[in-house]
């Protein structure tokens, strides 16, 4: 009679024993943030999960460089994780929302998923402002470690210069691009200092060749050397033109190269 108690409950852990979290990152800009209404769809190697509007009730989301948490349970194993589709709805979903990044998992201490915006587009239903559909995909396994110094110059160091790196293969294995660089909590980029950053599930370009940096703010930044590693590989980048990074044109650049 005991096991016939049990078996059920068993069954019951076995149906609903998959809780997907979604944790998203909201840009910090001035404008990043949004009241708009916003559904998402999780796909893995195995399937799909439809987790609806993204809505904490009674809760204020998607705030300036918050980080929003969003579960949905389902009797399905998606496998690996490929990609979160975002899309605006409605009147109100015109008022344009920057996603940083997404981390997927299945709760604390399970494996994530890292997910970024690595061109800068806004979500909105008004097509002027930005997509009104967006995916956010694994772009693979490999993890890379940027050990960035900024110059100990005056004026070199960067409150808000919002950049982005992407490493390009020295033969034809493509290229891959982070989020925005930036650690939580952290004040990145003083003056002299070395942040590392560590950036997992981009591509493996094999070789490294070049790496490339955006600027999407204007405090403008000046930094020494760039060092990538992956696995074995490790290969430094030197400024060593020491070229200004910002948006602002009159006082640098918004996209370098250096190759080495």
């Amino acid at each position: 009679m005991k096991l016939h108690l049990l078996l059920p409950c068993l069954m019951a852990v076995q149906v609903f024993g998959h809780n997907y979290h979604i944790d998203i990152v909201t840009g910090s800009r001035k404008y990043d943030d949004s009241d708009g209404t916003f559904r998402a769809i999780l796909s893995g190697k195995k399937g799909s999960l439809e987790f609806g509007v993204l809505d904490n009730p009674n809760y204020d989301d998607f705030k300036l460089g918050a980080m929003d948490n969003f579960q949905k349970s389902s009797d399905k194993d998606l496998g690996k994780i490929n990609c979160v589709e975002l899309e605006a709805r409605g009147s109100k979903s015109d008022d344009a929302w920057m996603v940083d990044y997404l981390i997927v998992s299945k709760g604390e201490g399970s494996a994530t998923t890292h997910l970024y915006n690595t061109d800068g587009t806004y979500l909105s239903s008004d097509t002027s402002e930005g997509a009104n559909i967006m995916d956010f995909c694994r772009q693979g396994d490999a993890t890379y470690i940027f050990e960035i110094t900024t110059a100990n110059e005056k004026w070199a160091d960067t409150d808000n210069i919002h950049a982005r790196i992407t490493v390009s293969s020295k033969g034809n294995k493509g290229n891959t691009t982070t989020g925005i660089l930036d650690n939580r909590g952290i004040d990145d980029f003083v003056l002299g200092n070395t942040d590392v950053f560590t950036i997992p599930d981009l591509k493996n370009v094999g070789k490294m060749g070049c790496v490339t940096l955006t600027a999407e703010q204007d405090d403008a930044w000046l930094f020494d050397t760039i060092k990538v590693t992956r696995g074995k590989q490790t290969k430094t980048f030197k400024n060593t033109d020491k070229v200004w990074l910002s948006s602002d044109l009159s006082e640098g650049v918004d996209y370098l190269e250096i190759c080495q």
